[in-house]
């Protein structure tokens, strides 16, 4: 983002400064539309992306033909790491003037962010037909090169942008990585020389000269240089992991240890923090703790299998040979011709006194030997070559769970948006969905008000709204409206009984009244989850493990009380009213819950078909995406889900989506 956030910065003063530039070609320019963009400005200035992205929803909806709009809004996405819709909105923007460099440029680089290398660079030979001499063009190129490892194609680059003024040390850190690449040392040290010389206080330059230290194997320099960095920014997470592994080169462990557990404190998912610390440990004979941290690694990546490969040598070393024995098994299954894993577990199944497959595994690793006819030294090398290879960690350098820290950076417990009720109280309308059911059949007002939020009504309000509802029953007991309205307020204060007697006494009165059955749909779920709570019962959908299915649904004494009968009381709701899309969306939700997650994404469909603006259904359904192995659908809907104001989207989008 660095490389463009200065031209960000010109294109912000154009928009307010200017009357002239193409920001205002517009005929259809409106000054509310400008009120909701200058705030949105404002908003970016400060770096309050979220805010900037709900003034520029505004001004688009009132302005749907500025490009810059969709400039400054991609411009947003792309900085709470959105770049799927970022590239969207740079898209729209140059299909509405297809001549605009600073575009271009942008949307190059978050090609680039999402390994479009064809189409980034597509974009950045467009841009220099509409500028040849422009530094930023080249600047970018430049970094898009190194990461496809282009690294003669990088300095030329960068030399060019140093022709032609770019003026920011990113430019010589660009050209040292390259020069690091092809293994030219001393002039890496030159060009991070220059970038520290135009500014001091960029932690990175510090960092990348760190590397290239290490890599000259002078060690207290790159621990130097890592401690300035530090000096200049205390939760540079990358900093303190490099220091870290510089200082377990010099045997400093409790100091790499102390490093790596700040780390872990700023930066909770990074498995390279995980995995190094475990190596710490292991040499600090802490196995116990080398095995926890293992078992972070296991879960951040499933599929590492140096994790699995390791743990199961220490837990063979504490004796918990099951343990190592599973462990090995896992790795088998990632990696069948792994030789050595097959040796560990012909000596784990001795212990276990299964001589059988014991000499199964022996009479594996014999054939795996003759097979490969490399010296066992060569043999070796390669298998740890190939190895290296398949581990890929996530590790993610970001300030997390800091003052200063990206919203998409910040913790957050991943699970489904849950599901809609009748609310029958008062809140803001930003806690609430309005259905219109104005003319038809089987409702009984003309605006339903719904929302997912538990805690917009406390006790005393619902027993009031009790009581009064009890007063017009008395007065009116035909009218279905008023013991819906009860039982919605008794299943809120969880007097299940109460609430089942009185939506039968509606549906008495009117058997086809529609809310009723969505709302007893609701009201069994609750009584469902109720009992499971209290029987230490938990179904909750993750991801980023393997699926959980509930094959035995829970049914609770009351044979009436089960997740299939929610589903036949939504069923009857949409048999009702077909495009009642809340109904859609809690069908979705139970689907889910029951493990029927193909019928949850197709009933998520159904709501965003009928509701196109169904933000929590675009979430769930992204979640969803991703937890069956779809991430560019479900990063899509999540991207989709964050422009209609999911916030928490994007701290999905940031964990899962470019991985």
């Amino acid at each position: 983002m660095r490389f463009f956030k200065k031209k960000l910065i010109c294109f912000l003063q154009l928009v307010l400064l200017s009357s002239v530039s193409f920001l205002f070609q517009s005929p259809a320019f409106s000054q509310p539309n400008l009120t909701y963009k200058q705030i949105g400005i404002t908003h970016l200035r400060k770096g309050e992306f979220i805010e900037a992205l709900e003034s520029l929803n505004n001004a688009i909806r009132q302005e749907p033909s500025l490009s810059d709009l969709y400039y400054l809004r991609g411009y947003t996405k792309y900085s709470l790491d959105d770049y799927i819709g970022a590239e969207q909105d740079y898209t729209t923007a140059i299909e509405l003037s297809p001549y605009l460099v600073d575009v271009f440029i942008n949307r190059a680089v978050v090609r680039s962010q999402l390994l479009n290398f064809k189409g980034a660079f597509e974009d950045f030979s467009k841009a220099l037909e509409l500028d040849s001499v422009n530094a930023e063009i080249y600047a970018n190129r430049a970094r898009a090169n190194l990461f496809l490892k282009k690294f003669y194609s990088c300095i030329v680059d960068c030399n060019k942008a140093i022709q032609l003024k770019y003026s920011n040390e990113s430019i010589y850190i660009l050209k040292g990585s390259s020069e690091v690449g092809i293994g030219r040392l001393p002039n890496a040290i030159d060009d991070l020389n220059k970038a520290i010389q135009i500014n001091r206080s960029n932690p990175y330059s510090y960092i990348q000269r760190g590397l290239v230290w290490q890599e000259m194997s002078q060690i207290d320099s790159a621990i130097y240089d890592f401690r300035h960095a530090i000096e200049i920014d205390s939760n540079n997470t990358y900093a303190l992991f490099n220091r870290a592994l510089a200082l377990t080169k010099k045997q400093d462990l409790p100091g790499a240890l102390a490093d790596l557990n700040k780390v872990i404190q700023l930066s909770p998912y990074n498995s390279y923090a995980y995995y190094n610390r475990a190596i710490v440990l292991v040499d600090m004979n802490d196995k116990n703790g080398a095995i926890r941290d293992f078992d972070v690694v296991s879960k951040l990546d499933p599929k590492n299998i140096i994790s699995f490969y390791y743990r199961s040598l220490l837990k063979a070393d504490i004796g918990d040979y099951h343990g190592a024995l599973e462990d090995l098994n896992k790795t088998i299954e990632l990696y069948p011709e792994y030789t050595d894993a097959y040796y560990e577990r012909y000596q784990i199944k001795l212990k276990l006194n299964d001589v059988r497959g014991a000499k199964e595994d022996y009479k594996m690793v014999m054939e795996l030997g003759k097979q490969n006819s490399l010296t066992p030294d060569s043999l070796r090398s390669k298998r740890e070559s190939y190895l290296q290879s398949l581990v890929k960690l996530s590790g993610d350098f970001e300030e997390m769970n800091t003052l200063n820290s990206k919203f998409q950076n910040q913790y957050l417990e991943i699970d489904l948006i849950p599901m809609f009720r009748v609310f029958l109280g008062k809140a803001d309308f930003d806690k609430i969905r309005l259905y219109d059911v104005y003319q038809k059949n089987h409702y009984y007002s003309n605006i339903v008000t719904l929302t997912d939020r538990n805690d917009l009504l406390n006790d005393s309000l619902l027993r009031k709204e009790t009581e009064i509802q009890t007063h017009r029953i008395d007065s009116m007991p035909d009218n279905p409206e008023f013991y819906l309205h009860r039982a919605v307020s008794y299943t809120a204060l969880q007097n299940f009984n109460e609430a089942f007697r009185d939506y039968q006494s509606a549906l008495t009165r009117d058997s086809s009244y529609i809310l009723v059955y969505f709302s007893r749909a609701i009201s069994r779920y609750e009584l469902i989850q109720l009992i499971q709570s209290q029987d230490d019962y938990k179904n909750q959908i993750t991801i980023g493990r393997s699926n959980i299915k509930i094959h035995e649904q829970y049914r609770s004494k009351d044979v009436e009380h089960t997740l299939e009968m929610v589903i036949h009381d939504l069923d009857k709701v949409l048999e009702l009213d077909s495009v009642f899309s809340f109904t859609h969306y809690n069908r979705g939700y139970i689907n889910c819950k029951m493990g029927n997650y193909h019928e949850a994404i197709d009933d998520f469909s159904k709501a965003i078909r009928n509701k196109p603006d169904f933000a929590e259904a675009y979430y769930n359904r992204g979640l969803l995406y991703i937890l069956m192995n779809e991430k560019p659908k479900g990063c899509e809907d999540l991207s989709r889900a964050g422009e209609l104001g999911i916030v928490d989207a994007y701290k999905v989008i940031k964990r899962y989506c470019y991985r």
